[in-house]
């Protein structure tokens, strides 16, 4: 995302994900950009995008104007997007160049598929590490890059699973159980 951001210098990008958690990651990344700047990707003396996080659903459309018009970049999930008004859908995807979907396996959702349909006439984006879903609902679009697992298995990203145990059947207890464990292990790791 962060590299289709300086490479194609998008105007605007309303990125959606699924989740509060996710959201605000993907902000950190944008508003750092990520790595690009330590690898030398971007020039030390690049400018920041201006990065907006929508935490709830616009109540009219001077709302939708006052932050996009502010931002490069508005990172939001698509429970609050696809949730506002359609008159604020529409000027969501009239206001920016780009929309970028993270999660995008979830696109086959009526949800999702309803929202994009807004972005028809933009660059759209879809981004997912789970390109088929169990239903065997198709994800469209065009791959543009695709990393096997075997790839990354022969690139050695994946370690060996180490299972450590933990009985507590107290389950006011059990969080903490497992946290000590879990503490006491990486203790050991280090």
């Amino acid at each position: 995302m962060l590299a289709l951001l300086v490479a194609d210098r998008c105007h605007r990008i309303l990125v959606i994900v699924p989740t509060d958690p996710l959201r605000e990651q993907i902000a950190g990344k944008f508003l750092s950009l990520g790595v690009l700047k330590a690898f030398g990707i971007v020039g030390e003396k690049a400018s920041y995008p201006v990065v907006g996080v929508l935490k709830h659903k616009p109540k009219n459309l001077s709302e939708v104007g006052d932050l996009f018009k502010r931002c490069n970049v508005v990172v939001t999930t698509m429970s609050i997007a696809a949730g506002a008004d359609r008159s604020i859908q529409k000027m969501m995807a009239d206001v920016c160049s780009h929309l970028f979907i993270d999660e995008a396996h979830h696109i086959p959702a009526p949800t999702w598929r309803s929202f994009r349909r807004n972005f028809e006439e933009k660059c759209i984006v879809q981004f997912t590490a789970t390109p088929f879903r169990k239903d065997g609902k198709h994800i469209d679009g065009t791959i543009v890059f695709n990393y096997p697992l075997l790839k990354a298995q022969e690139e050695d990203y994946f370690k060996p699973i180490n299972f450590v145990s933990v009985f507590e059947f107290d389950k006011v207890r059990a969080d903490a159980a497992i946290a000590k464990k879990a503490v006491a292990k990486l203790k050991k790791d280090l």
